[in-house]
């Protein structure tokens, strides 16, 4: 991307851009002159109903030094919207943009592959279940959609990515979405007191010094070093702000039977600049703690006839599966066959509401984090009329902005890249566009920022620098995450010399972030380097890295990589995802004489930004993209083999890739596809295995497995004995 220092014609008014017959989209102007912009999208009517607040929200951004149009429109197609934001993008280095009240909201079909956990086939469900709210559509201009064929619905408009389209994400603009929640009553009112609440948290701007995070039961597989090592990050992103007793919490499910009243303290602190849910969820609820340890028989017997009776109800099979698995543990139907009775229901629904938060609570609660981070599935699910992270930032209290996902998303991930820069005052827009995934949104104000700790960087203007010499002086900044902003600049900048930089940075950083990120590009880059990265990667003090190192070796299959797994596997014994990964490693790999070699195979589609030197069409969502149709490399991913199966698309000229070997005869064949399941037809038991049970529940060994009685429908068909 090319940003070029605009001109703004100062206007006073508003200037009228045709858009079809008899049609018209209101232009109101910036008042003020700047290096980038801003826009408003909105509905007609909701600019005229929130006229005197969103010229607030205008004026306030504008004393920030941003200039902002607002765009109004009775917007019929998501074209419609992407072409303005295009054409503002080319013209005035459009930087980020707000939806506020019904702008049309794309549904994205044949784009799985870019989200992180959402896979449902499109043949055998509902067109709306299997399709992604996404503003990619929006925020990502190269991205090349395709009309689904199904007329819209409403503000739902159903696309297909299109097979010419690039195949990563790569954001050119931030985004954010307002959207009134039909529980709270009148959307012009809603919107306008989000506005007007949105106004003066930029007006009462305070430093990020206070901060709360949650781990839910299932996160990271419960590992309590995963738990530990996200307090690590925190120290090392923000230095010693949070050395003082009490301005950072790491909460967890198992600190308490029901930790609810607890996080619904924290939230509702008038302090807290930002808080961290790393839990379960739908639209209508978090999930914040599962079943809880209990330290008696009766309590035990307790919870045991509770959950009998909740499998009971279930429509259709409920009783039958109820009355199964009491006799799986020999009991009879006296621990469930209350089930249906009004004080069972009562009981029950009470102790059900003690494991989570639901809409219906969040008004009461009124949450005051300025900013909250919904790690979890479904929380940021805009088609529904209410939704979790919508209510939070609707509901009374001072949360403004939220991050959160329209689907299920993978909770085993790196959830805090670059947040040190959230601390230097970066918007939080600016943040999250660095780090989307197709399902991740900005839910409210994307522009809200917190007081600079160093208000001389100026991290918002720093962020839009391209300029490959003013990166380098920055890769040995104070700042680990200006140092991991550095290395993305040069790296989307195709900096010959990064390679060796990046190198470096994983040998001799004392930061785990930045030696995670440059690992993370080097994996990329996919040069000789990244074989060096891996063997340091597996011996980090970061829990995360070295479990992400030893999965790709089991992955790349490289018979060089035996001694380090066998070592690691010997010396971690205590992290238990490590020894996990490395079990189910030790299914890929096998004699040489049975191997044969091929390149590396993808890892993850791109999440991360994409090269920027390109410019930018203003054409409609269908025109040929400026970005190579051809998949290229993303930060988080590894390269594309290439049709012929030889040197992978997207691997530079400058550097060999890694080679694998392909999966042969094992008997039986360690895969995420089958997680209960050894592939040749054998049924592991629950405690797990090592050995012939490729995919192992525990890292204990045990080889006994029993016969199948039906095949797997979804198991390969041949596997050797």
């Amino acid at each position: 991307m090319n940003y070029r220092k605009p001109f703004f014609v100062l206007l006073a008014g508003v200037l009228l851009l045709s858009a079809a017959p008899g049609r018209s989209q209101t232009f109101e102007n910036p008042s003020i002159q700047g290096s980038s912009s801003f826009a408003v999208i909105t509905d007609s009517r909701t600019a005229r109903e929130c006229r005197p607040q969103m010229t607030a929200y205008k004026q306030t951004l504008e004393a920030e030094g941003l200039p902002v149009y607002i765009v109004s429109h009775d917007w019929t197609t998501p074209e419609q919207v992407r072409d303005v934001l295009r054409k503002l993008y080319a013209e005035n280095a459009l930087e980020g943009c707000v939806f506020i009240g019904d702008v049309p909201i794309a549904m994205i079909t044949k784009a799985q592959h870019l989200t992180s956990a959402f896979k449902m086939d499109e043949r055998d469900h509902p067109l709306h279940e299997t399709s992604v709210p996404s503003d990619r559509f929006y925020d990502d201009f190269d991205l090349q959609f395709v009309p689904q064929g199904t007329p819209s619905q409403g503000l739902f408009h159903y696309y297909e990515m299109s097979p010419d389209s690039p195949q990563y994400i790569s954001c050119d603009i931030y985004s954010g979405r307002i959207k009134a929640q039909k529980t709270y009553g009148d959307p012009y009112k809603q919107i306008a007191r989000y506005l007007e609440k949105a106004v003066a948290e930029h007006r009462d701007a305070t430093p990020f010094d206070q901060f709360v995070s949650y781990t839910g039961h299932g996160s990271s597989s419960n590992s309590l070093i995963a738990w530990r090592d996200e307090q690590q990050l925190l120290d090392e992103q923000f230095g010693d702000v949070f050395s003082r007793t009490h301005n950072a919490k790491f909460l967890r499910y198992s600190m308490q039977p029901f930790v609810k009243e607890s996080l619904i303290r924290e939230v509702r602190r008038d302090d807290v600049d930002m808080m961290v849910f790393h839990e379960h969820g739908m639209p209508h609820r978090q999930y914040l703690s599962g079943t809880p340890y209990v330290e008696s028989a009766e309590d035990a017997a307790a919870e045991m006839q509770r959950s009998l009776r909740e499998l009971a109800r279930r429509p259709g099979s409920g009783r039958e599966s109820a009355a199964k698995r009491a006799a799986e543990k020999g009991l009879d139907s006296t621990w469930y066959n209350r089930a249906e009775e009004p004080e069972m229901l009562r009981l029950d629904s009470i102790a059900d509401l003690r494991t989570g938060i639901i809409l219906e609570e969040v008004e009461a609660i009124a949450p005051n984090a300025r900013f909250v981070v919904f790690d979890a599935c479904y929380n940021g699910d805009y088609r529904e009329d209410d939704f979790i992270a919508g209510h939070y930032i609707m509901a009374p209290g001072r949360c403004v902005t939220t991050f959160a996902n329209s689907v299920n998303v993978l909770q085993d991930k790196s959830a805090f890249d670059l947040l040190g820069l959230l601390g230097e005052g970066l918007r939080i827009g600016a943040w999250a566009k660095n780090i989307h995934i197709l399902e991740s949104h900005v839910i409210g104000d994307p522009t809200y920022r917190f007081k600079a700790a160093h208000p001389e960087l100026d991290i918002n203007s720093m962020a839009l620098k391209r300029n490959n010499g003013f990166w380098l002086g920055q890769l040995d900044n104070a700042i680990p995450d200006i140092q991991n902003l550095a290395m993305i600049r040069l790296w989307e900048n195709d900096y010959p010399q990064l390679p060796a930089i990046l190198l470096d940075k994983c040998s001799e950083s004392p930061y785990s972030v930045v030696r995670y990120n440059a690992f993370r590009l080097l994996e990329s880059l996919n040069g000789p380097e990244y074989k060096q990265a891996l063997m340091l990667a597996a011996y980090d003090r970061f829990e995360f890295l070295r479990r992400i190192a030893v999965t790709r070796m089991g992955r790349i299959g490289d018979e060089a990589f035996i001694s380090v797994l066998i070592d690691v596997y010997v010396r971690d014994r205590n992290a238990a995802r490590i020894v996990f990964t490395i079990s189910e490693a030790a299914a890929s790999t096998n004699s040489k004489s049975k191997r044969q070699s091929r390149p590396i195979s993808p890892t993850r589609i791109s999440t991360m930004p994409g090269r920027r030197n390109r410019s930018c069409s203003t054409n409609s969502s269908s025109a040929t993209s400026s970005r190579p149709a051809s998949p290229r490399r993303g930060r988080f991913s590894t390269p594309r083999a290439s049709p012929a199966g030889g040197r992978p698309a997207s691997v530079s000229s400058r550097t060999a890739p890694i080679t694998s070997t392909s999966r042969n005869t094992s008997p039986c064949w360690a895969t995420s596809r089958f997680p209960r399941f050894c592939v040749c037809g054998w049924p592991r038991r629950w405690r797990g295995s090592t050995s012939r049970c490729g995919a192992m529940k525990s890292p204990m060994p045990d080889a006994n497995c029993s016969p199948a009685a039906t095949v797997h429908r979804n198991w390969p068909k041949r596997c050797s004995a």
